[in-house]
């Protein structure tokens, strides 16, 4: 009888068009981005949110571009390579290089960014060449533009880690001597520490830029750098010039 009254109740519904299907499946991103902790550009905030001023710009570009996105902070490494696998992700954000420029499509430039040799500030450290700086040990993340371009420049006394964070850490413990970080992100991580470091040498200036798996919908990238030019046209009164190659590595 209850078999019955259950194949009843359901065929009244089926008949008045009344019927309780599962939730649809959320719409999948047109882009998947992948980033990593490089403050003040990416990082997660105290809420545990990817915040940060290239990430917050990034969030703006696809929204004026109707593109919907998911962000996903991941260690350097993985992220890259994940983003390297598979079409419709990006990196948020690479060092735009002659090396790299045929393995993915650009979106940039987001922040013009660089990498030097810093110090604490009580050290006294002066160094005029890349290899003057082989005498010390050098904090470096492992994987980054920077810390192959030191590496194929013979430094024999890197302290490879994996979060660029690390990095003030063993210069503040006294176990480096020197960190290759970012021309705007390590003053800014030592500053928010109240570690006084200074520039002891700066080896380039870069592009940042979104970098792309090339098997990307074009249409969905060129998007992307349509919104880009068109907001930094409205802040600098310019198209800028597309990819000033700063490195040639």
């Amino acid at each position: 009888m209850r078999i019955l009254k259950y194949v009843v109740l359901t065929g009244a519904l089926f008949c008045s068009g009344v019927l309780f299907l599962a939730p649809a499946r959320a719409a999948q991103p047109e882009l998947v981005i992948y980033t990593e902790n490089y403050k003040p550009f990416y990082h997660l905030d105290d809420s545990g949110r990817i915040s940060g001023r290239v990430t917050d710009l990034v969030r703006k570009l696809a929204e004026d571009a109707g593109i919907s996105i998911e962000l996903r902070l991941w260690p350097f490494r993985r992220g890259l390579m994940n983003v390297r696998s598979h079409a419709g992700s990006c990196f948020m954000a690479l060092w735009r290089t002659t090396a790299r420029e045929p393995d993915f499509t650009w979106v940039g430039p987001l922040q013009i960014d660089g990498f030097a040799f810093f110090a604490l500030k009580e050290s006294n450290i002066s160094i005029s060449s890349m290899q003057d700086s082989f005498r010390f040990p050098t904090g470096a993340v492992g994987g980054w533009t920077s810390t192959q371009e030191v590496q194929n420049a013979g430094h024999p006394a890197l302290v490879l880690v994996d979060d660029d964070d690390l990095n003030l850490k063993v210069l503040k413990s006294g176990n480096t001597r020197l960190w290759l970080g970012g021309l705007l992100s390590a003053p800014y991580v030592a500053k928010q520490e109240g570690v006084e470091i200074e520039n002891v040498y700066t080896i380039r200036e870069i592009d940042l830029s979104l970098a792309c798996n090339p098997a990307t919908d074009k249409s969905v990238t060129g998007r992307l750098q349509s919104a880009l030019d068109s907001h930094l046209s409205t802040v600098a009164g310019r198209t800028p010039e597309r990819n000033p190659m700063h490195l040639t590595q």
